[in-house]
Order: structure tokens, then C-alpha cells, then sequence
């Protein structure tokens, strides 16, 4: 038996299926239903299993759980929720919030003198849930306001209550300095159903990485399920310069320290701490770092036999630009604009003459493209830098980006949801890679990938992205010549960009 043949005996019960009719509206032989039923054979498709759904009338939830065994029983679970949680990330992030606003009433402010310094010694408790996030959002706060502030903290990321406070700090105070460190699961087990639980630490971490501040996050392994059970006193921890917190992992009890020798002792071993833990990634924030690292990265893409993945809205096109372009548009007083020129000039050579073959797919959207014509930005610069290209430079651009499909694979991505408000880019193969995206204050962001386990799932996911979910190369074409003939006809119209 599977876990698809056993929910799928419990609906025929529940329901009070016939076999028989069933096995008529699938187009499918009543022995071979039984087989199916029994475990001993699988549907030969997702067609087949809608069958099933629509024939037993299940409810939207019971036929999520239905195509979700079926999935299972083909690829084994962990593989479906790690693949399932990649995508979830991915639209989680594009549809991520704007700026967040939290309106702390003034009963809830400063009642607490905890961050003015030499304000106390000894130990405070704290006991209840309201009482713990209470001195939280005192620590973060009394921190978020000062002009180098500096928090520290030991903490996992599903606690939402203090990673959303630490977004919200951190678009208030781009100087903020937030140390963050976690544990990663070190098995392959699914920590609880439906999660793979590195990915949905990632998932929590990004929104802080996008909102502008100094946010540094560092990871160790560790058995999350029992890292975390309830025989363990104070797991979480928070500093600030004169305060230390420890807590319980379900956030009912807490310590408050602020006697100096304390303080001084638990800085010392989270300073251990960090030395014994790993970066979860690297951040590169200059465009002299960015464009020092993409070199790097392409030199090991050329140099490993591992197919690559660009994954990007908005089609990867800064390959394909020239050094007149670039001579025409980036900003003059730029600092060492012509070293620039030459390194991005280099670039594009390297991408056209040695990557982009058939070991390298890029993926891409209709609404991307739409984008770049509208805009005449690509993803890959800063917008500071340069001015947007010229209406003739833009539809060639995209006919240069449409004639790489007899070198390298191009895939556009069958979109069916509204427009993407932020783009989460995806450069991987199976060794490194990197994600790209922006801040909210439009500030370009690379994310180095360091931990082994996330690179899989991201170079897995895109690797395995279904037929079904791209369009074939004739709906490309047509569909991309289609929004050319618009912006065309929209440019004839209007006269002018």
C-alpha cells in the first residue's frame, strides 16, 4: 500500500464509491483500479487522479490531499514538500508585503527602563507570553533607535512575532545592526507534515534581508525536533548593549539580565558561538562586489560539467549588452565608470561565447518582459547607475534574447497569477549559485548561497520544473511577438516612450 492507494480506499469508503463507475469515468480497466486501490500500481497521470477527484466529489481541501499523495507516492515526500516549499518561497517573496507599520500604543512603550544603561542589576522574571514578547519588543525597540544600534540574537526563525519585529526595525533604521544566529536541521526528515523546515527558515530570513538594514544570519546543524523540546530551560537568547533575555522555546518564561559581568560573560559565548557557526550566505551590496563575485561564479559554471539555471522574471539580459550601450548610458560621473564598462563588457562576452550552451537554461515571464520594454531596466544593475535604454535598444534586446534558443534552453514560465510586485532571481548550479532581488528601497541585493542543503532544493526545483508549468517554444514565440507588436504599435500611438 501507498499513501495515495490508502487515502484513496478511505474516499471510496467515506463516499460509498462504486469501483466499477469509477473505473468507467477514468477510461480505466476494473482490474486495473483494483491494482491501483491495492497499491500494487500507480495512475498513469495527474489527468487520471483529477478523474478520481471530480467522480468522488471531493471537497477543494480533500483533493489537495488527494493530488498531494499522489505526488508523494511518485517522488517519496520529502522530495514533494522540499519542492513544493521552494515554489511556496518563491510566490511568497514576489507577493511579500510593502514596508510594515506596527502602532505601538504608548501604554506598551517604555515602561521599562531595560536599555538605558546602568539602569539596574541582578535578574528579572518574566512569566506568561505577553509578558516575554512585551520585554522583546522593549529590547528591540530601545536598540532600533539609536544611531549604530546593535542587536544580537539566538532565536529560530518560525518565531514570528520577533523576526517581524525585526523587519519592522530594520526598515526603520538602515544603520541596524542585527546578528542572527539558528539552527538548521541536519536530517532529511520532515521536522512536522508538510515542511521542510530549512527552506521555511529561509522563507522567514529574506524579508529582513530585503528590508535595507545590516542583517547578518549564521546557522549551525542540530536535530531542530529535539534541539527544541521542552526539557531545554532558556534555547533563545537576546542581546542588546546593556540587556540580555533568555527564554523558553514556547515563550511562557523568561530572564532578564543586566548586571555587566553577566552581560560580559553571555557576549563572550555568543561570540564563541558565532565562530563555531556558518553564514547562510553572503551578502554583496556594491555593484564592485557584485560584478567581482557574477565573474567568479561564471568562471566555476564554465569550469564544472553541472547543467546551470538563471531563473528570473525579467529574462537575463545583461549578457547581451554592448559596450556602446553601455558607453551610452551609465552615468558619467559614475566612479570608475570605464573599468566598468570593460568589466560588464567582459561579462557579456564570457556569457555568449561560453555559457550560453545547452548545459544552461534560462527561465523567464511574460510579464518580465513586458517589464523591460516598459522600463528599459534590466534586474542585474542598480538603477542609480545608468539610464534606461532607448526604445530601438530595447526591442533589440529582446530579438538578441529570443535567437539564444538554438544555443542555450529557453523557457518561459506559464504564468495564471496577477503581476509579480518583487522578483526573487534564482543563478544555480549544482555547486554554488546565487539569489538576486530588491530592497524596498529599490537597492539591488546578491545573496551568495553557503548552506549545501537550500542550493540543492533551489537547483532541484528547477531541475525538475514541470512541462506543464512552462510554454512550449511556438507559445514563446508567439506570445513574446505579441507584446512586441504592442509596445510597437503603443510607442507609434503615444510618439514616445
Amino acid at each position: 500500500m501507498s499513501v495515495f492507494s490508502d487515502l484513496l480506499s478511505e474516499y471510496i469508503t467515506m463516499k460509498d464509491v462504486g469501483v466499477y463507475p469509477l473505473s468507467q469515468f477514468c477510461g480505466l480497466d476494473r482490474s486495473f483500479m483494483y491494482k491501483i486501490i491495492n497499491g500494487k500500481r500507480n495512475p498513469s497521470g495527474e489527468d487520471v487522479v483529477r478523474k478520481m477527484a471530480q467522480f468522488m466529489q471531493l471537497t477543494p481541501q480533500e483533493k489537495i490531499d488527494f493530488m498531494d499523495a499522489f505526488y508523494i507516492a511518485q517522488m517519496g515526500a520529502e522530495v514533494y514538500y522540499r519542492r513544493k516549499s521552494v515554489g511556496e518561497l518563491i510566490e511568497t517573496f514576489s507577493r511579500r508585503e510593502g514596508k510594515k507599520e506596527y502602532i505601538f500604543h504608548e501604554a506598551e512603550i517604555a515602561k521599562l527602563e531595560l536599555n538605558g544603561g546602568g539602569g539596574g542589576s541582578g535578574e528579572i522574571p518574566f512569566r506568561g507570553t505577553v509578558h516575554v514578547r512585551h520585554v522583546i519588543l522593549q529590547l528591540f525597540s530601545g536598540e532600533a533607535v539609536k544611531e549604530d544600534g546593535k542587536i544580537s540574537v539566538l532565536v529560530q526563525p518560525d518565531f514570528d512575532f520577533a523576526m517581524e519585529l525585526l523587519q519592522v526595525f530594520g526598515e526603520q533604521n538602515p544603520n541596524l545592526t542585527i546578528q542572527h544566529l539558528f539552527c538548521m536541521n541536519n536530517n532529511e526528515k520532515l521536522v512536522s507534515m508538510r515542511k521542510n523546515y530549512n527552506l521555511s527558515c529561509l522563507q522567514k530570513i529574506l524579508p529582513i534581508c530585503a528590508c535595507g538594514c545590516d542583517y547578518r544570519a549564521r546557522y549551525y546543524y542540530d536535530n531542530v525536533a529535539a534541539r527544541l523540546n521542552e526539557f531545554r530551560l532558556f534555547p533563545y537568547l537576546i542581546l542588546t548593549e546593556h540587556c540580555a533575555l533568555a527564554f523558553s522555546a514556547d515563550y511562557q518564561n523568561a530572564i532578564l539580565f543586566r548586571e555587566e559581568t553577566t552581560l560580559r560573560m553571555m557576549r563572550e559565548m555568543f561570540e564563541g558561538y558565532l565562530k563555531q557557526s556558518e553564514p547562510l550566505f553572503e551578502r554583496l551590496d556594491t555593484v564592485q562586489s557584485q560584478l567581482g563575485y557574477t565573474e567568479t561564479l561564471i568562471r566555476h559554471f564554465i569550469a564544472s560539467d553541472s547543467p546551470r539555471y538563471f531563473f528570473q522574471r525579467m529574462p537575463c539580459l545583461s549578457g547581451l549588452l554592448t559596450a556602446e550601450m553601455l558607453e551610452r548610458h551609465l552615468v558619467k560621473e559614475m566612479p570608475g565608470r570605464e573599468q566598468m564598462i570593460r568589466a560588464v563588457a567582459q561579462y557579456a562576452k564570457v556569457m555568449q561565447t561560453q555559457v550560453l550552451d545547452k548545459k544552461t537554461t534560462m527561465f523567464f515571464s511574460e510579464d518580465g518582459i513586458k517589464s523591460f520594454l516598459e522600463t528599459g531596466r534590466v534586474d542585474e544593475y542598480p538603477k542609480e547607475c545608468y539610464s534606461p535604454l532607448d526604445f530601438d535598444e530595447r526591442i533589440a534586446l529582446i530579438r538578441r534574447f529570443l535567437a539564444l534558443r538554438d544555443r542555450a534552453n529557453l523557457r518561459m514560465i506559464r504564468e495564471t497569477k496577477e503581476r509579480a510586485e518583487h522578483a526573487l532571481n534564482i543563478s544555480v548550479n549544482a555547486n554554488e549559485g546565487y539569489l538576486l532581488f530588491q530592497t524596498r528601497t529599490e537597492r539591488l541585493i546578491y545573496l551568495s548561497i553557503r548552506e549545501p542543503s537550500i542550493l540543492m532544493a533551489f537547483y532541484d526545483y528547477l531541475e525538475s520544473m514541470k512541462p506543464e508549468e512552462l510554454c512550449t517554444e511556438e507559445e514563446m514565440l508567439e506570445r513574446v511577438e505579441a507584446i512586441l507588436h504592442e509596445f510597437v504599435a503603443c510607442h507609434s500611438r503615444e510618439g514616445s516612450i
